[in-house]
């Protein structure tokens, strides 16, 4: 008999409408609702140690939000802060919880009661490890242009578009957890920026699609879907065919094509890699869990040498005079962003500390990265991970910026330019992750 439990809890997180809805550099406000947004808990236990990890339709939490909820969950379910990892899905059509108090403290208690329904519902489990492909539907969107220059989301059909600058990663990763008495919980990992809808309706985006279509599909099964590096990838096929275009219109916001049938389509590709593999998977030996956090310090990107046009730049953003910063859609996101960031630490600080976290069991570690990381910065802690099976789960306990790789802010594009680390950062962080990754093996 195995000494591993799993238990299962979930929680409606739609917001009212009216609330604030995050994603853009413009105001948006909720007018309706696609579908319902959920807080998804696994809770897991080897007899000694408990650890809570709650996937999230939200677009992302601050870190003093992610440590408020922590907290909460830690007190009520009496379990140690380290032991819970909040995922954020990344939805653009999700509320922007700074904004409102109320639904801030609503979505603590919901977020709350999720992990204590999941450790209340603890049944013996054993774990199962899979990996397959959604092809097709994750495009990097950085491209060099035929003059020289770096853009992100330069617009599809572009003539001067040159190549993309780096490769998506198409890998589905599952972990199964076969229940004794329950519905076995799948969690499944993907990266790709949760950006296909747009508009003023609530939606959890394609990974909403992918969480209702497994367990749609699947009998006696609950799904929690965990964001994996996404930092440079999107929907958004720079050279569609005919058939690629259906599902999508242009949104006058950004002239980005988006659509809420095309957000299905994406989950139900991801959700096919799942029924592809599901079943077939490696099942694994009983182990301990362990987890871990280390505070890792990386140093900030400031440009003083380039204030005097981020402040006028800021200023016409701020007062709502766009039209008077020469530049349109996704250039213009870019040069408010990152006149935003130079403004922002003109004073400092030299660095930043940000907290990382892994749940170890067995063979299996899930890494808790703050922040929208780059796919080739994804794959190299993978690849160095002494671990068979590595799920780097970004936007989990806070979203503090992008982490880009080195090259990036040699190239360019918005993510670069908007980051608020320096270049070199990058080999800091991936140190500060393999050492945590030793110390829970």
């Amino acid at each position: 008999m195995s000494t591993l439990k799993a238990g299962f809890g979930r929680r409606l997180i739609t917001p009212p409408l009216g609330t604030p809805i995050s994603g853009y550099y413009e105001k948006r406000f909720a007018k309706g609702v696609l579908d319902e947004l959920y807080a998804s808990a696994i809770a897991l236990s080897d007899g000694e140690k408990k650890v809570v990890m709650i996937g999230a339709d939200i677009i992302y939490l601050t870190i003093d939000q992610a440590a408020e909820y922590r907290n909460l969950i830690s007190e009520f379910c009496n379990i140690p802060v380290e032991a819970i990892h909040i995922n954020a899905s990344h939805t653009h059509t999700g509320p922007k919880i700074v904004e409102d108090e109320k639904y801030r403290a609503f979505l603590g208690i919901q977020l709350r009661d999720a992990a204590a329904m999941a450790l209340d519902d603890l049944k013996p489990a054993k774990l199962a490890v899979a990996e397959g492909e959604a092809k097709g539907i994750s495009f990097v969107r950085r491209y060099r242009m035929k003059n020289g220059n770096v853009q992100t989301n330069p617009g599809v059909d572009n003539p001067e578009v040159d190549h993309a600058l780096a490769t998506p990663n198409e890998t589905v990763k599952l972990v199964e957890v076969i229940r004794e008495g329950g519905d076995d919980i799948y969690l499944v990992s993907f990266g790709t920026h949760a950006d296909t809808i747009g508009g003023e309706l609530i939606s959890g985006d394609w990974p909403g699609f992918v969480v209702r279509t497994v367990e749609k599909s699947l009998d006696d099964v609950k799904c929690i879907f965990l964001s994996a590096p996404q930092g440079d990838v999107n929907h958004i096929n720079p050279f569609p065919t005919a058939g690629d275009r259906n599902g999508l219109e242009y949104d006058t916001f950004d002239g980005v094509p988006r659509g809420y049938e095309h957000a299905r389509h994406m989950g139900n590709v991801v959700a096919g890699a799942v029924l592809q593999i599901c079943g077939k998977a490696e099942i694994l030996p009983d182990a301990k869990i362990s987890y871990a956090e280390k505070v890792t310090k990386l140093p900030t990107f400031r440009e003083n040498d380039k204030l005097e046009e981020a402040r006028r730049i800021y200023e016409l953003h701020q007062a709502g005079r766009d039209d008077e910063i020469p530049f349109e859609k996704m250039e213009l996101t870019t040069v408010v962003a990152e006149a935003t960031r130079r403004v922002a630490l003109e004073n400092g600080p030299d660095f930043f500390e940000y907290t990382l976290g892994a749940v170890s069991i067995g063979d299996i570690v899930f890494c808790a990265v703050p922040g929208e990381m780059f796919t080739e910065l994804g794959n190299r802690v993978c690849e160095e991970s002494p671990y068979k099976t590595t799920l780097v789960c970004c936007l989990t306990n806070a979203s503090g910026t992008y982490f880009p790789t080195r090259k990036a802010y040699d190239e360019g594009g918005y993510e670069a330019r908007s980051s608020k680390l320096a270049p070199g950062y990058d080999d800091i962080m991936v140190k500060d992750i393999i050492e945590l990754f030793d110390s829970v093996k």
